[in-house]
């Protein structure tokens, strides 16, 4: 498993879906842009519906009202005393292609999967937000065929970085992941690094916003980094860290893991601590369940040669 370490200001531990699913609201698609509350057993795939996404989780926040209600509720929605991260092994099919720059055969890809009830990426100063409720994040460690690792491959907002497991930091066997404040991107080394966050943005946004939005990123194009650093230290159980604890999704996936909607309202990108109509720009529909059985590394991912 790898080791985690935080900013000092970050507010949402990697928590248990079950918490999450405690307070949202489970919404059905019903007409164009009308979301009606259900009260049946999350549903676990889309059959009889009308409408895309037909279904989504829903925090009970305004999102575009801001972060401070959900800050309000992060007492409930986070725990720090308690990280809980998911795992689970595939078996990567023969001739699967390998990362550009990656020497070797990857026969196992065991891949680690985060959880945080909110994200909230903020620029330095507070001034650019992007947010959405229900983040995910994973981590990979690809194994050859005498389980031998030879690479690690780390989320990064909707792209991700790979590095040769020679040049991965780590403690012991443990891989260590910088987790970015708010935004919980994945990082091998402790830096403030420019954020490719920019890249969902424009590809979520519709055309017809998508200059309102580069004219809110525009106001604080300084500013637009992922920031690390190494407070709550999760992963072993020592002195110095917290213990993450390990739930195995090997087995027969539970019915959120099979849940065919989106997990947040949407996606809000705004400027000021408070959006408004003409500050807010909607930048996506919120993520989506995990892909568990996808047995190689995104092409778009960059592979990483320091």
């Amino acid at each position: 498993m790898p080791i985690l370490y935080f900013h000092t200001d970050e507010a949402w531990a990697p928590i248990g879906v079950e918490r999450f699913l405690q307070l949202a609201r489970q919404e059905r698609q019903t007409a164009r842009g009308v979301w009606t509350r259900t009260t049946t057993p999350l549903p676990t795939s889309t059959v009889g519906c009308t409408f895309t996404p037909c279904y989504r989780l829903n925090l009970p926040c305004a999102l575009k009202a801001g972060a401070t209600c959900y800050e309000k509720a992060a007492a409930t929605l986070s725990d720090w005393k308690h990280p809980i991260i998911y795992g689970r092994v595939l078996d990567v099919p023969a001739g699967t292609p390998m990362p550009a720059g990656i020497s070797g055969t990857a026969r196992y890809l065991v891949r680690y999967w985060l959880f945080y009830s909110f994200d909230d990426w903020r620029s330095r100063g507070d001034r650019l937000w992007q947010a959405h409720e229900g983040d995910w994040e994973n981590i990979t460690v690809a194994l050859d065929a005498n389980t031998n690792p030879i690479f690690a491959a780390y989320s990064q907002h909707c792209s991700g970085t790979v590095r040769a497991w020679s040049k991965v930091t780590r403690m012991q066997t443990h891989p260590i992941d910088y987790v970015a404040l708010g935004s919980h991107a994945n990082y091998f080394i402790q830096t403030s690094s420019p954020t490719q966050f920019l890249r969902c943005v424009y590809k979520n946004v519709a055309q017809a916003d998508r200059s309102k939005a580069r004219r809110l990123v525009s106001t604080v194009q300084s500013g637009i980094t992922d920031r690390t650093g190494t407070a709550h230290a999760l992963g072993l159980t020592t002195d110095q860290q917290t213990s993450l604890q390990l739930v195995d999704l090997n087995a027969a996936l539970p019915a959120w893991g099979r849940f065919p909607g989106r997990w947040s309202e949407g996606e809000l990108l705004w400027i000021g601590r408070t959006p408004t109509r003409y500050t807010r720009v909607r930048s996506g529909l919120g993520p989506a369940t995990p892909r568990w059985n996808t047995t190689s590394v995104p092409a778009l991912w960059h592979t990483d040669s320091s």
